[in-house]
């Protein structure tokens, strides 16, 4: 088993940057210490900032991989993902034809176990359990209202870790009761429920809300919606963060109310993501890229983004004025901790995984380390 030490200002479990040295034995971290590393070690020193691999919860696809209709090709994504500091990742299928998900989901495991770089950590599978009245862009022909027995089949295909639906739907909070109990993490989204209707659906057990105030119903002073009552719960949110999907001041009023506790930075990334403009894939759908924004062919409806995780870190940084390690926080500790991955996962701290981003003084990514391995190195 290899060991090897990396040594620089390291971002320590309690919050804090200070010069010391990460141990790293096969693909655990073992040791964490300030100061040098010990005589004898082999060390890399860098310069920087050394903080947790990045974790995305929703990633649609990225540099020319759409994961809904190309699910074999997961290990190409895999693979370039740790260049914008991502080592663990969710695939997210979008609405697809019911008939369909026998075939995607099954072929996204086979193609999880052969990912190098960015580990998958499961599926995210966004409707099609979604409001007719908030379909983003999602296709409306293929919505439907939860089924109970549809979704233990699904669940039955692959490792389903977050499942996103709108919880005003007839027979939602049933479902979120059973999925609950299976360990999958419900989220609210793509939804036009009240308040009191997010209210119950929280209640039954929904514990997370993907991209706050997209393809949901507006805030409103006198029916808060969906919007005020993930902002009311003590659950966290997931939050796009490219100046695209959210104005800067309203990222900067959530970062107020959930702060890095109760935010994680998603990219919602489509295939478009790390490639040129023009025309992309997300499922079924043809989305085109333009000025740093992805739209559904023909309409203006947003359709995921073309956002990295690190530049949503930067971007968080820029917005709200907040610090690296709380930025940090929101990209890697908080959506690990969704998952039940704390002490494995988003903490620089002895026995987690060794999941390692470097940023130089520009935050931009120098150094990746996926469970002990580099996957990354920019050049120089």
């Amino acid at each position: 088993m290899e060991t090897w030490a990396l040594s620089g200002e390291i971002l320590f479990p309690d919050g804090c940057f200070r010069y010391g040295h990460l141990v790293i034995s096969g693909s655990i971290i073992a040791q964490i210490a300030p100061g040098p590393a010990p005589a004898g070690q082999q060390v890399r020193e860098v310069a920087g900032w050394i903080v947790p691999g990045f974790v995305d919860l929703q990633v649609n696809g990225g540099f020319g991989v759409d994961v809904t209709s190309q699910p074999s090709r997961l290990p190409d994504l895999a693979r370039a993902l740790p260049r914008t500091g991502v080592t663990a990742f969710l695939p997210t299928v979008i609405t697809s034809p019911i008939g369909k998900y026998p075939q995607i989901l099954p072929a996204l495991t086979r193609a999880s176990t052969e990912a190098e770089g960015a580990q998958p950590l499961g599926v995210h599978l966004e409707g099609p359990y979604l409001s007719p009245q908030r379909p983003g862009a999602h296709n409306p022909a293929l919505l439907r209202h939860p089924n109970l027995s549809e979704i233990e089949s699904l669940v039955g295909l692959a490792d389903v870790r977050l499942f996103t639906l709108a919880p005003e739907l007839p027979g939602a909070e049933e479902c979120i009761r059973w999925l609950r109990a299976q360990g999958v993490v419900v989220s609210a989204g793509h939804s036009a429920a009240s308040y009191e209707e997010a209210q119950a659906g929280i209640a039954a057990g929904i514990g997370y809300g993907t991209h706050l105030f997209n393809a949901m119903s507006p805030f409103d002073h006198r029916q808060p919606g969906l919007v005020g009552a993930l902002l009311d719960a003590p659950i966290p949110i997931g939050l796009i963060v490219d100046g695209v999907h959210l104005h800067p001041a309203t990222i900067r009023l959530v970062w107020r109310v959930k702060g890095a506790e109760g935010l994680t930075l998603i990219t919602d990334a489509v295939a478009a993501m790390g490639m040129p403009g023009g025309e992309h894939l997300l499922g079924d759908r043809r989305v085109i890229v333009e000025g740093g924004a992805a739209h559904l062919a023909g309409d203006d409806v947003l359709a995921g983004s073309v956002l990295t995780m690190d530049q949503a870190v930067r971007n968080l940084i820029a917005f709200t004025g907040c610090s690296l390690a709380e930025a940090a926080a929101a990209a890697a500790r908080t959506p690990a901790r969704l998952l039940g991955l704390e002490g494995r996962k988003g903490t620089l701290a002895p026995g987690c995984d060794a999941d390692i981003v470097v940023l130089d003084e520009k935050l931009r990514v120098t150094l990746t380390v996926a469970r002990g391995r580099i996957v990354y190195e920019a050049e120089d």
